[in-house]
């Protein structure tokens, strides 16, 4: 299918766009399979998958200094886009100067929460791509006024894509939490994020998810072993075409919690790897 024309584009606020405090960084050579954009280009489907033992690294900045330009340059009929997204770091800590020492001249993708404070459903700006990466660039800043850095991330490979929009989960270097074995609700008291599955000792059919957040995403990763758990569709959950989901060890599947009403959610399939 491909990009339907809108009749209208309305106009929406103005006003500064709530951003989150913690930017997400990945090294593009560390990522299994890309998320694909739908049909109108920026919407993002499925999953960032992480190559065994690798994660994303989060850092913490300033968030009232946090810039997202987007800029588009070229002649007639070649236009292309590029970002320019930077960060302010304060102080001068080791982990940062580190994380500068390594991540220099390395591919990167960047990502930004936005909207999970103005009430609104709330995803990722995600600002470069496997093709058109970002490059970090630095600039300090250590005298009698401040100590702090701008963390930079350039745009050197033209591209015609947007900074895509994404919904899904991300690897960290440890799980949100970790299911027992043989359990057939997963609690996600813990928050948004990845839940492993553990080897069950029977046959097992999770059956929900509780203590989620409304339009909260959730990544259950396979267990393997003799009695991977199964999820059916039907009941608290709508699985893509139909297909029943069986935890594999490296399989994975992602929901977004809806609002069933008495504070109860059911869960959509938005992705599976």
């Amino acid at each position: 299918m491909s990009y339907v024309k809108p009749s209208l584009i309305s106009k929406s606020s103005g006003s500064a766009e709530n951003k989150s405090f913690e930017v997400i960084v990945m090294d593009v050579n560390d990522i299994a399979s890309f998320p694909v954009r739908n049909a109108n280009g920026v919407t993002m489907v499925n999953n960032y998958v992480m190559k065994t033992g690798k994660y994303i690294t989060k850092i913490q900045v300033s968030t009232s200094k946090t810039s997202l330009p987007v800029t588009s340059e070229g002649e007639e009929d070649n236009v292309s886009i590029s970002s320019l997204p930077e960060f302010s770091v304060p102080g001068s800590s080791l982990d940062f100067e580190e994380f500068v020492a390594n991540w220099t001249n390395k591919s990167v993708i960047v990502g930004v929460q936005v909207g999970a404070c103005g009430g609104g459903s709330a995803f990722y700006r995600m600002f470069g791509s496997q093709c058109a990466p970002l490059s970090l660039l630095l600039e300090g800043q250590n005298n009698n006024d401040a100590t702090m850095n701008l963390a930079k991330f350039q745009q050197f490979a033209k591209t015609n894509l947007m900074p895509g929009r994404y919904t899904g989960t991300f690897t960290l270097a440890t799980v949100t939490d970790t299911v027992a074995a043989d359990a057939t609700v997963v609690d996600a008291t813990d928050g948004q994020g990845e839940y492993q599955l553990t080897v069950n000792t029977t046959a097992t059919i999770i059956t929900d998810i509780t203590n989620a957040v409304t339009n909260g995403k959730y990544t259950l990763l396979g267990s393997g072993g003799a009695e991977p758990a199964t999820i059916e569709n039907g009941g608290n959950f709508h699985l893509a075409g139909g297909v029943d989901w069986q935890g594999l060890a490296g399989d994975t599947i992602t929901f977004n919690a809806l609002d069933a009403g008495s504070a109860d959610h059911f869960f959509v399939e938005t992705s599976r790897t």
